[in-house]
């Protein structure tokens, strides 16, 4: 996959974690998961399905004969033992019952299991996160910011927004909301550490979507200062003008990346 299409599946995995997170059920002695979604993120990583029993299982190689495997069920139970041993701990024969240490293991499964449960879904996170390229050098950044020119001329709400979530993915970009515009502007802005005083963001970034206007003011802006809400209303009634407009914005995004590349 190109840099642009593995950042996306990133976009995706992050939008899938978040929603599973939000919807995940733990109370004592049961757990509700959203499978369906769980699936999907499943799909984006390695693991390969097998069925055990009445179990539906998706594993890969851990060390030697050992496999990590996960139990599809609203528990989310990941292990790192053999399918056989899943399938005797989770789905026992009655007459593997007539054996103690069969017994033991059925009751107790704390020297095999890894996760449940949220932490098992970070793993699974990880995992297919660990599957994409996200290496990027200038030419990656200039299909992007060609992309947000597009949109732009085009007046193409879709390209744009894309170009701005894959800037902002990279950057880590956050919609700041004033509560103050009576204008449906969209806000943008990286948080930048402040030594736990008041909130700064960099390089605040603004887009209308009724006139697909984008303009990045340039330094620090903090929602708690008056003269920055200020001139915030002000640009948003045509007072002020951004340091960039247009295409310059995705220009100037792409070259942040660059400085970030370079400082790591």
């Amino acid at each position: 996959m190109s840099f642009k299409e593995n950042l996306k599946a990133k976009i995706k995995l992050d939008t899938l974690l978040r929603k599973i997170s939000s919807t995940i059920r733990e109370t004592p002695g049961q757990r509700r998961l959203d499978k369906r979604l769980t699936q999907e993120l499943i799909d984006m990583t390695d693991l390969e399905y097998k069925k055990a029993r009445d179990l539906h299982l998706y594993v890969r190689p851990f060390e030697g004969e050992i496999m990590e495997v996960l139990v599809f069920d609203n528990e989310l139970p990941i292990y790192h033992t053999t399918v056989d041993d899943v399938a005797l701990r989770k789905s026992p024969e009655w007459k593997e019952m007539f054996s103690i240490k069969n017994i033991k293991k059925v009751m107790n499964d704390q020297d095999v299991i890894v996760s449940k449960g949220k932490e098992s879904l970070k793993r699974i996170y990880d995992s297919a996160v660990s599957l994409l390229d996200l290496t990027y050098n200038r030419d990656d950044l200039a299909v992007l910011v060609a992309d947000g020119r597009q949109g732009l001329e085009q007046k193409s709400l879709e390209k744009v927004q894309e170009s701005l979530d894959l800037f902002f993915e990279l950057l880590d970009f956050q919609p700041v909301s004033l509560g103050v515009l009576e204008h449906d502007l969209q806000i943008f802005a990286r948080p930048k550490t402040n030594g736990g005083k008041a909130t700064l963001f960099e390089n605040p970034i603004f887009f209308d979507e009724d006139s697909f206007s984008l303009g990045l003011r340039k330094g620090t802006f903090s929602p708690q200062k008056d003269l920055d809400l200020a001139w915030v209303m002000q640009y948003a009634q045509g007072e002020k003008a951004a340091d960039l407009q247009g295409p310059e914005v995705f220009e100037f995004l792409a070259e942040l990346a660059m400085e970030e590349l370079k400082n790591k």
